[in-house]
């Protein structure tokens, strides 16, 4: 789906691993888009060691979390910039689809790979950055929740779903 990049300020369109070239909400919001903030970040971090480490493009992106863990300026910024990024989309969906609540999983809200503080920045990041896109009535009743299964959380929903529909149709 596409981003709202002309609310980026100033943030050029990431490649997708879909193909497409026009900035997809998946490039700024997943560890697939981390490796292009990450090199847009840096020249703002000059003396930050992952400008001059030695390890592979891969190995600095992963260390990103582990680095947000522990208060790293530059972790941080990426992982506000995605926040922001995902809020955005969600008061979208939110607009059009009307929830009560809006789950959020994957590896940032891994209550064995992230702290407290970090979950609820990120999580306080995503609200605030939907409340003033979203309708006035949904202002009030929309919930912002973690996802409570960590890393595997949409794997799992998944699952349930083709595991319901499969019982739906065998009991039809």
């Amino acid at each position: 789906m596409p981003a709202p990049v002309h609310l980026f300020e100033g943030m050029r369109r990431y490649p997708c691993g879909c193909g497409r070239d026009w900035g997809c909400i998946e490039a700024y919001t997943t560890i697939s888009g981390l490796p292009h903030l990450l090199a847009d970040t840096l020249p703002k971090h000059p003396g930050h060691p992952l400008a001059t480490s030695t390890l592979s493009p891969k190995e600095r992106v992963l260390s990103l979390r582990g680095l947000a863990q522990k208060g790293d300026a530059l972790a941080l910024e990426i992982f506000d910039f995605q926040a922001r990024a995902l809020g955005l989309h969600a008061a979208s969906l939110i607009m059009a689809l009307d929830p009560e609540f809006v789950v959020i999983g994957g590896g940032l809200m891994d209550p064995e790979s992230t702290r407290p503080e970090f979950r609820e920045r990120y999580l306080s990041g995503v609200r605030n950055a939907a409340l003033p896109y979203m309708w006035p009535q949904q202002r009030e009743r929309v919930s912002f929740i973690p996802a409570s299964l960590g890393e595997l959380s949409q794997a799992i929903g998944a699952a349930f779903v083709a595991y319901y529909a499969g019982e739906a149709k065998a009991t039809s």
